[in-house]
């Protein structure tokens, strides 16, 4: 019987202390590989998210939520901005093309978005089937809404108020889908495109409608009004002198959703960092575990290892044997979490573009998988060098001995 042979066996014999050994280390590499995975997956996701959006016009307020509303589209809006105001500033040289937004309303919880079809142009977006919108009340549609609402060219549906399922419906203003979009992994993926001025004129009648009925005065409305506008930039010269320019107006915010996504990710690293701990801890435990069970199992074994050495085996082999115990308790381990981390992965890419649209696309790093490899073997030096020692320096006397 070889060395792997004889320790599969005992291994075996021993299969709760293993098994143990080899949850805790696959938990704790498991952590460590989602961790790392993640902090390069989800820049990454946003980035393809907002597609080609170098800045987000829009009223004062937050600049991240400003991002994550009409870039990302996974916010609530922030107020209204004039769009006469927002586009004069956009219309620089600098600006490659601009296009207002208009956010109220959803169909089956996907949003509804007032615009022109300059959006098509700052997102990097084709139509797949059909045409742009022309008039009042047509639609365009991105793939992934599409898809999900299984609507096709022709068909009609009917908005409903607010950006989440609920709202109240707008029975008598029914679009009709024109187009559809061709997939483009960004956030036109999941949106209902149509004319800014549709959504305007729903929205003041909505309000005026309310307002009746409460016995209120007909409410004030701004009849360029828009939630912000995005622009895509012509020379990354623009980067600086642009939001200059928009933040110097008194009404205007300027949000750039590279930097907002660096700021946020900043927020997260130190949870990167906790959860990266909480792996190296998780398979520091793991090693001490299964050095302790190496160790027991050492002492137990003493009859089996003086029969070895009888039989010609060298002190440096049950070092070898207690360390190929070792290395496959931490192969396993290492298979076992690379499993479970692509697990959570996927679960949580579903989970993440369900939620928020952001398709998680992990790359797999070949120094990243070496640095597990490598992490499984030290976990495997750690937690057998003890038990080799002690097995290899071991008189046979005292083995006979005991």
């Amino acid at each position: 019987m070889n060395i792997v042979s004889l320790a599969w066996a005992y291994l075996l014999r021993r299969w709760g202390h293993a098994l143990l050994s080899v949850l805790v280390g696959a938990l704790g590499i498991a952590a460590v590989a989602t961790a790392i995975v993640g902090i390069d997956a989800l820049p990454a996701a946003a980035e393809r998210s907002w597609g080609g959006v170098d800045v987000v016009i829009g009223p004062k307020s937050s600049a991240l939520d400003l991002v994550l509303c009409c870039a990302l589209h996974t916010g609530d809006p922030t107020g209204l901005v004039s769009e006469k105001s927002a586009m004069a500033v956009a219309r620089h040289p600098l600006v490659r093309v601009a296009a207002p937004i208009a956010l109220g309303d959803n169909v089956g919880g996907w949003r509804i978005v007032g615009t022109t079809p300059n959006i098509l142009s700052v997102y990097r977006a084709d139509i797949e089937s059909g045409r742009v919108w022309m008039k009042p009340l047509e639609a365009v549609l991105g793939a992934y809404t599409a898809r999900l609402l299984h609507l096709k060219i022709g068909d009609s549906f009917v908005g409903a108020h607010g950006l989440a399922v609920g709202g109240e419906i707008h029975s008598q203003f029914p679009y009709r889908v024109v187009g559809i979009l061709k997939p483009t992994g960004t956030a036109l993926d999941r949106l209902v495109l149509t004319d800014i001025a549709t959504v305007r004129y729903i929205h003041q009648r909505h309000e005026a409608e309310e307002a009746a009925e409460a016995g209120l005065e007909r409410p004030v409305v701004m009849p360029d009004a828009a939630t912000a506008v995005v622009a895509s930039y012509r020379s990354p010269v623009a980067a600086v002198l642009i939001p200059r320019l928009v933040n110097a107006d008194p009404s205007l915010t300027a949000a750039s959703p590279t930097f907002e996504m660096a700021r946020l990710m900043s927020y997260l690293r130190p949870l990167v960092t906790a959860a990266l701990a909480l792996g190296l801890l998780l398979v520091a435990i793991a090693a001490a575990a299964a050095a302790t069970g190496l160790m027991t199992i050492m002492n137990a074994r003493t009859r089996d290892l003086a029969l070895l050495r009888i039989l010609g085996c060298g002190p440096w082999r049950l070092a070898v044997l207690a360390f190929t115990e070792a290395v496959m308790i931490a192969m396993s381990a290492l298979i076992v979490g690379m499993g479970i981390a692509a697990g959570l992965i996927v679960g949580g890419s579903a989970v993440l573009e369900a939620n928020t649209g952001l398709l998680l696309r992990p790359e797999i790093d070949p120094m990243d998988v070496a640095v597990l490899v490598a992490g499984a073997l030290a976990f495997a030096v750690v937690a057998a060098i003890i038990p080799a020692i002690r097995a290899a320096r071991t008189p046979i006397e005292e083995l006979l001995q005991s």
